[in-house]
């Protein structure tokens, strides 16, 4: 920084020099111009007395008869006097002219050489400048490697899972919830107050824009070239779909991002559902290799703008099951998946980074005695249900350093595995409902949320390396 501001200087030096030699050259012009006039103006006057030299010798005395002798005419001595005026005021004029005419050729030819000075000058600061340039961009390169690296080791250091509580909105005057901070929540029940700490709590008031400020700093490691993945998890009605999917007006955490390819699938009753297909009924299976797990058949979607997820995104939105059930007349019946696999090229470094967004929306968790479910609802919520307590089993474990992980108990923690093993980075959003007849779904929301907090996955790998068809480093 000291460097470039050395050299700023050097060019504000140099450019008030140029402007002070743009003044000099705008001088001389008006000045040999003023010469050029001033000397059409001497010729003028100059050819002026030669017609007058040239008429007073013109003159002559009237011829008389050659029989007569005269004597010769005397000149008229006014008429030589006034010749000799005219002669001595145009020599005079002439070395004027002479003189002012050198000493202006004079006052160029300096300025001329002064000029070539500052040219050669000027070029040499530019080819130095090009150097410095040069190493300002090596320096850049290594200021944002630097950076990147701290920035990482800052988020190692708070935990590789990070979780956030968001409060949704409620028209109801009394709420359960007390915020005290932007790190603490306080849920009052039966006249008794207990805290909960998180990296991050979200008011009812909060925008989705200051929702997503929030977890920039994740959604930065996915630049960077990790894996990241964002789960949203709270009971039915408190929020989830709203802050991973927002809508058009309010874009949620899904159309933030820059993305390459997108798919979309949902998990109903245990069962995979492509949401991006023009085959519904089409059967998924998970298929692991090694440490990856993949689904053969899901479809990919290339999206590079906006609007291109915001179109697929609407495709896959359509396609997803939905019902409505005593608490929430719009209720998400699958855990929706979206992954966004995210390429930035560095122009300056010549490097590319890949990394894969997986954002997971939660069906939301739910007690039968208060949804009343019956029938085709009550096997989804079991299935819901089912699905969560296997997740909570498996931050249980991870939480204890566990020699097994339980993550093929259910589809939604197989698919999950990847991002839950320590090769991503992990974003969690617990959402609550403030009202006071849902504080028991509060409460255990919030407790869930403080578990997870414990949760360390260890370090996760960047995907990082030069353009395409270049080797890729690790």
């Amino acid at each position: 920084m000291e460097k470039l501001q050395v050299k700023e200087k050097e060019a504000d030096v140099l450019l008030q020099k140029n402007s002070y030699l743009v003044g000099e050259v705008r001088y001389l012009t008006d000045a040999v111009q003023h010469l050029n006039q001033r000397a059409a103006e001497l010729e003028a006057d100059r050819q002026q007395a030669r017609e007058k030299i040239r008429s007073l010798l013109n003159r002559r005395v009237p011829a008389v008869p050659p029989a007569k002798t005269v004597a010769k005419p005397s000149p008229d001595p006014a008429q030589l006097l006034q010749l000799g005026r005219l002669t001595r005021a145009l020599n005079v004029s002439s070395k004027k002219l002479r003189a002012t005419v050198q000493q202006a050729l004079a006052d160029m030819r300096k300025q001329l050489e002064q000029l070539k000075g500052s040219v050669g000058e000027l070029a040499r600061v530019e080819r130095e400048g090009a150097a410095e340039v040069e190493e300002l961009r090596s320096l850049y390169r290594r200021e944002a490697a630097e950076r990147k690296s701290l920035h990482n080791k800052v988020l190692e250091l708070q935990g590789n899972i990070r979780v956030f509580c968001r409060c949704r909105r409620s028209d109801r005057a009394s709420s359960c919830l007390e915020t005290a901070g932007d790190q603490e929540v306080v849920l009052v029940q039966k006249g008794s107050k207990k805290k909960f700490q998180f990296d991050k709590v979200f008011t009812p008031s909060s925008s989705q824009e200051e929702v997503f400020s929030g977890m920039l700093p994740v959604i930065t490691s996915c630049v960077d070239g990790y894996n990241v993945c964002v789960l949203a998890y709270g009971q039915t009605g408190s929020g989830k779909t709203y802050t991973m999917m927002g809508s058009k007006e309010n874009p949620g955490v899904n159309i933030s991002e820059k993305s390459r390819l997108m798919s979309m699938l949902e998990i109903y009753n245990e069962t995979l559902k492509d949401l991006l297909t023009k085959s519904p009924n089409a059967s998924l299976d998970i298929r692991v290799q090694g440490k990856s797990v993949a689904v053969p058949g899901l479809t990919q979607v290339q999206v590079q703008t906006e609007a291109d997820i915001l179109g697929v995104m609407e495709m896959g939105e359509r396609n997803r099951k939905i019902a409505s059930t005593k608490m929430n007349t719009q209720s998400s019946r699958s855990h929706l998946l979206v992954a966004l696999e995210v390429e930035i090229s560095d122009s300056v470094s010549g490097l590319t980074t890949r990394g894969t967004l997986t954002l997971c929306d939660l069906a939301g968790s739910e007690r039968i005695s208060k949804t009343e479910a019956e029938g085709q609802r009550l096997v989804e919520a079991a299935a819901i249900n089912k699905s969560l307590t296997a997740l909570g089993q498996v931050f249980g474990a991870l939480k204890c350093n566990a020699l097994h992980i339980p993550f093929r108990n259910s589809k939604l923690t197989h698919l999950l595995q990847p991002c839950l093993s320590g090769d991503a980075k992990c974003c969690v959003f617990v959402n609550v409902s403030p009202d006071v007849k849902d504080v028991v779904e509060t409460l255990s929301t919030l407790q869930f949320g403080s578990t997870i907090r414990q949760v360390s996955l260890g370090r996760a790998a960047q995907n990082i390396g030069p353009a395409r068809g270049g080797k890729t480093a690790k």
